[in-house]
């Protein structure tokens, strides 16, 4: 990724935050013939002995965890939000538009989880981040429907062994554009904007 320093964060809590608003990550990798193919995925990060670990599953019928078993490496891209920034904002008028945005890269090697008790905690684990209160339902499914979606599904283990952050969320002007960039977008009609606002506001904390 494209790094200027004004943008660089290393910032591993920043990294795990992005990853946690933003979990719908898009999966890249080789295919068959060794060209990139990619998968949009919700993927937990979760950080402990193991460092920085992903997980996640895909359907069984997509042929992307079978090239990536192969394979191993891929890459884990995670989206945050972005937002359009007018010159109107800057104290010279010799300034075009851009675009603040936060992205995370993180690089590693897969391990397939295919069993169906580890697939189940699996489940369970995806379940308890994005919605506890399913867990109850879940277990009380038919042991023959929860063990039909079970063998639809191949779950993964990612260890990264690299990542990058990217926080362009105009550090690199002065300090009253960046506030009234950020009053800008604070004020915006559009989530994304306000989600990139609160983000130069935690970045300026």
């Amino acid at each position: 990724m494209y790094q200027p320093k004004h943008f660089v964060c290393t910032d591993l809590e920043f990294a795990l935050r992005l990853a946690a608003e933003h979990p719908l990550a898009l999966l890249v990798g080789p295919d068959a013939g060794g060209d990139s193919f990619g998968s949009h995925l919700p993927l937990v990060a979760e950080y402990g002995a193991d460092g920085l670990v992903l997980e996640g599953h895909m359907a069984r019928a997509n042929p992307h965890w079978g090239w990536l078993s192969q394979q191993q490496r891929l890459l884990a891209v995670f989206s945050g939000p972005s937002a359009y920034v007018s010159p109107s904002h800057y104290d010279s008028l010799q300034n075009v538009p851009t675009w603040n945005y936060a992205a995370l890269h993180a690089y590693g090697e897969i391990e397939l989880i295919d069993g169906a008790a580890d697939k189940d905690a699996l489940l369970k684990r995806l379940i308890g981040r994005f919605e506890p209160d399913y867990a109850e339902q879940w277990r009380g499914l038919p042991e023959a429907y929860q063990h039909k979606l079970l063998g639809a599904i191949v779950g993964f283990r990612i260890r990264v062994t690299r990542w990058e952050l990217k926080l362009k969320l105009s550090q690199n002007r002065a300090a009253v554009e960046r506030e009234r960039i950020r009053e800008a977008l604070a004020a915006s009609e559009h989530g994304d904007a306000r989600d990139v606002a609160a983000w130069m506001a935690r970045l300026a904390s």
